[in-house]
């Protein structure tokens, strides 16, 4: 059986918001969810209980509601979420993201055959920016063997359950998003490989105000500070100790580097000028995430 878990502390608190996005995403994954008899477990916090009746008529198939208290974190939802489910196979899915037409099914096969463990689909936004924008934010790297990732995104991964039981988000603070890639470190020591499922593809929807894409951006600045020992110690060990002791300035000439290959990017086609000032707003805000990460989490990260 397979379980997906949706999330929605992605979504907006405005309740009438949340149930209009959630009910076009229930709508699209319908079909999905019948033609491979999979479970859907929900979380949320506080969707009241008239919200939730409807829904589940609407979407024609039962819902498992997990109400998580509104201080609880994006992982914590998964980890809880993961818990409520049932289904050998689990499938992770955000609020704020739209499936393609077979997702499910390109997704969670590779497991159901015994072929992998752990698989991870792509991600990425839509619009004439999404190249640039999935440069920056949703890149994938291929693993040492075929058709295989070196991490996920946890919006847009399944897990077979034993090895999603054995190893869940971990708990990192302070942390915004880097937890998935800290899992995906984990997995990679323990010899278990992450395969690539290309055509499972979700759509990111675009921050839906300045004020959010700057707190956003600020925060993966953060988090570049604070994955980057991580990766060293799984890649580089040697380095990890100056990695740390360099504080933010390795993680700034990454920024750096993206920058370049971003601009580049940019100058190749599509909207240049919309194109340079992404790049451009995008370095920047990020930068000033990780030179002032401590104050960024302390302000931002809740």
């Amino acid at each position: 059986m397979i379980s997906v878990m949706l999330e929605t502390w992605n979504l907006t608190r405005d309740p009438a918001e949340a149930v209009a996005t959630l009910r076009g995403q229930l709508r699209a994954l319908a079909p999905q969810l019948a033609a491979c008899a999979a479970e859907l477990v929900v979380t949320h916090a506080g969707l009241g209980a008239a919200e939730r009746a409807q829904l589940a008529r609407e979407h024609g198939r039962t819902i498992t509601w997990l109400e998580l208290p509104p201080e609880a974190g994006f992982y914590e939802h998964k980890n809880r979420g993961f818990a409520a489910s049932t289904g050998e196979i689990i499938v992770f899915l955000d609020g704020d993201t739209e499936p393609s037409e077979g997702w499910l099914a390109a997704l969670t096969s590779p497991i159901a055959r015994g072929e992998a463990l752990v698989v991870a689909g792509f991600t990425g936004y839509p619009g004439a920016l999404a190249e640039l924008g999935n440069l920056f934010d949703f890149p994938h790297f291929a693993g040492t063997a075929p058709q295989t990732v070196r991490h996920f995104w946890a919006n847009n991964v399944a897990f077979a359950r034993h090895v999603f039981a054995a190893h869940p988000f971990p708990a990192i603070a302070p942390m915004f998003h880097g937890q998935c890639q800290v899992l995906a470190l984990q997995l990679r020591a323990a010899g278990i490989a992450i395969a690539s499922a290309p055509h499972a593809r979700v759509t990111h929807g675009w921050p839906v105000s300045a004020r959010d894409w700057l707190a956003v951006r600020l925060l993966r600045g953060a988090d570049t500070v604070s994955l980057l020992p991580h990766v060293a110690d799984a890649y580089a060990p040697r380095a990890s100790p100056v990695v740390r002791w360099l504080g933010p300035l390795p993680a700034l000439s990454l920024l750096g580097v993206r920058a370049i290959a971003g601009t580049l990017a940019a100058l190749r086609g599509g909207p240049r000028l919309r194109s340079l000032a992404l790049v451009a707003g995008c370095t920047l805000v990020d930068a000033v995430g990780a030179a002032a990460a401590p104050v960024v989490y302390r302000r931002l990260a809740a």
